[in-house]
């Protein structure tokens, strides 16, 4: 929910932005010198002015270890490798610089960094404590805020986005809050992360006659909800997420780690073949649906749009928005489906009946189906223009398609495995 962010300034946080830049220099340095980028870091680390300032510094700086590995296409399972062999050098360098302001930092990232680098430095900044100096007396406070405070925000018509906000206080401070956009459309992926004074300040923020509501739940299921939603990220190849991300997942995975009462999620419930069946025959026989034939191309893109949210976006196939119909008409569709130029010709006629079907069911606004059904008629171009591209498909629908064009009856399962057995052969010569 962009109006609940922070204004801030164009390049991010102070912290952050020293940050990025001693990275870059790092880059341009040959073999990189790492006790002249430690100095620089201690140097910055010693002018933080509160608990909150070095925990945004040490999330960008384990965030810098995320980047890189979502960058080289790395899988969350080898996220350890990539942050010990970008981190510990640095950590290490920082330890033999010394001195207050490599202690901050040092701090800052045990206090943050919930892997092996952040285990090392608070080992490191620990050795170095009788050595440092006198350390501001807020260091202590440096991954020690509580949380104060939970809310859900949601649009209440289409239910796209949902922002997950929990509000923290370190002692003697003011309170910050940290939001979580989860997006409902990519099977609850956390897509955006943001920082806002406080959760009655997102409020305020919010236009007066929007729909959205701003609900308060408790920190354990707004803290349950985060590490899904991250979670899901972290195991997606390429994750759609905010350019600047990465410079806040540590903090909000810190926040999330720090609420007590942590609520164990529910796996969402798969809908069964004959669920969705009779979901599809409620709505042949609706005011919506009764014209269509059970066997008739408008009855299986409806079955094809009741798949499609429920295995590829959130599990309610009765929730429709305008995002919804790009994705299924301009992204699924094309890729998954075999789509003959009748089906291509129903799917129009079929999707409006049945977005007037689910907006009535839900009890959505007139206007809200209104404007859904008009994205049908935006995306129908390209839906059928990329449905007829055989390059834009998956490995099953190319082979779908060779098939077909080799005139392999589709419902034969002998002849398709007879094709199949010519397909993997000539794929393993290609």
């Amino acid at each position: 929910m962009s109006q609940a962010k922070r204004p801030r300034r164009p390049s991010g946080h102070p912290a952050a932005i020293a940050a990025r830049r001693e990275r870059k220099g790092a880059r341009h340095e040959a073999g990189p010198d790492l006790t002249a980028l430690a100095r620089r870091i201690a140097r910055m680390a010693a002018d933080f002015t509160g608990p909150l300032e070095a925990e945004l510094w040490a999330s960008d700086f384990a965030g810098t270890f995320w980047l890189e590995r979502v960058m080289l296409g790395i899988g969350d399972a080898h996220a350890d490798s990539v942050a010990r062999a970008m981190g510990v050098p640095l950590v290490t360098a920082l330890t033999r610089v010394g001195g207050a302001g490599a202690c901050i930092a040092l701090w800052a990232i045990g206090a943050v960094d919930e892997g092996d680098v952040g285990m090392r430095a608070l080992r490191a900044a620990q050795s170095l404590a009788g050595d440092c100096g006198p350390l501001p007396t807020w260091l202590s406070e440096v991954g020690a805020a509580k949380i104060v405070g939970a809310a859900i925000m949601r649009d209440e018509v289409f239910d796209d986005v949902r922002s997950v906000l929990l509000e923290a206080r370190h002692s003697g401070e003011e309170s910050h809050c940290v939001g979580v956009q989860i997006d409902n459309n990519l099977g609850g992926l956390a897509t955006d992360l943001f920082l806002v004074d406080s959760i009655a300040a997102a409020a305020q923020a919010l236009p007066p006659d929007a729909p959205v509501t701003l609900e308060p739940v408790a920190p354990g299921l707004a803290a349950a909800h985060i590490h899904r939603a991250l979670a899901l990220t972290d195991m997606t190849w390429d994750p759609p997420v905010s350019e600047d991300y990465h410079e806040l997942r540590a903090l909000a995975l810190l926040a999330a780690d720090s609420t007590p009462d942590l609520v164990e999620l529910a796996d969402d419930p798969d809908i069964s073949d004959d669920e969705r069946s009779r979901l599809r025959d409620a709505f042949l026989q609706s005011p919506e649906g009764r014209g269509f034939a059970p066997d008739g191309e408008e009855a299986y893109a409806v079955s094809l749009a009741i798949d499609f949210c429920a295995d590829y976006c959130d599990g309610r196939p009765l929730r429709w928005s305008p995002v919804v119909v790009e994705l299924f008409m301009s992204w699924w569709v094309p890729r998954k489906v075999l789509a003959g130029d009748e089906l291509l010709e129903a799917m129009p006629r079929a999707l409006d009946a049945w977005i007037r079907y689910a907006g009535r069911s839900r009890g959505i606004p007139e206007p809200a189906i209104q404007t859904t059904r008009e994205a049908i008629g935006e995306w129908h171009e390209e839906m059928v223009t990329s449905a007829r591209d055989p390059d834009l498909g998956g490995p099953a629908k190319q082979f779908l398609l060779a098939a077909k064009g080799a005139g392999v009856d589709l419902h034969d399962p002998a002849a398709l495995d007879e094709f199949m057995a010519a397909w993997n052969a000539q794929q393993r010569l290609a």
